[in-house]
């Protein structure tokens, strides 16, 4: 009768120790951001508005998944490896944090932004491609349109580099960081000192 009245006790301990068994083997995800947690605006009462629209992306690392090329015609998808909001969305993000670090005498709000009285310039950013690998080193290339909303002032630009990029799948997202930095600074070197017009 005893061994009756453990064996329940043991089917529970047996099904608790596969659980936990499960969790253990299971692989830890990895969740990683490109901005940081500074949303300083940097905003002065009379300076010149652009607002950043959501940054366009490609489709192939448009995913939750990290991506990385091992080769010419081959890419890996990190299923463990996962951004923890919408690319788009952080790149975009990152983006304006460093367009306020070049840019201080001006305002950078994203599309999301509330308006003003103001009249904001528009800046439309889209990336071809931004994927690590293979070897030591990301690809960047970008362009981007700056305008009016009348589109009478434009200005554009194209970046394309190499960013060197150290080993190990958690060293992307610095990567990405360290792209939208150059991207930023890239974009402030054509936009002068006046605002949009000055100059046209």
């Amino acid at each position: 009768m005893s061994s009756r009245k453990h064996f329940p006790q043991v089917i529970v301990a047996l099904a608790v120790g596969a659980a936990l068994a499960s969790c253990a083997s299971r692989p830890q995800e990895h969740f990683y951001t490109v901005s940081t947690a500074d949303h300083g605006s940097g905003e002065g009462a009379e300076s010149q508005r652009i607002k950043l629209s959501p940054i366009v992306i490609p489709a192939l690392i448009d995913r939750p998944q990290l991506v990385v090329r091992t080769d010419r015609h081959e890419v890996v998808v990190l299923e463990n490896h996962r951004w923890a909001e919408p690319l788009s969305a952080d790149l975009t993000r990152a983006l304006g944090q460093d367009l306020r670090r070049s840019l201080p005498a001006f305002q950078i709000a994203e599309a999301n932004a509330p308006s003003d009285r103001t009249k904001p310039v528009i800046l439309d950013v889209e990336i071809t491609d931004l994927i690590s690998g293979p070897g030591p080193s990301t690809s960047l290339q970008a362009s981007w349109v700056l305008h009016d909303r009348s589109r009478s002032c434009m200005r554009s630009g194209a970046l394309a580099a190499q960013v060197p990029t150290q080993a190990g799948d958690d060293a992307i997202a610095g990567a990405y960081a360290d792209a939208m930095s150059r991207l930023a600074r890239a974009i402030a070197q054509t936009i002068p000192d006046g605002g949009l017009c000055a100059g046209d």
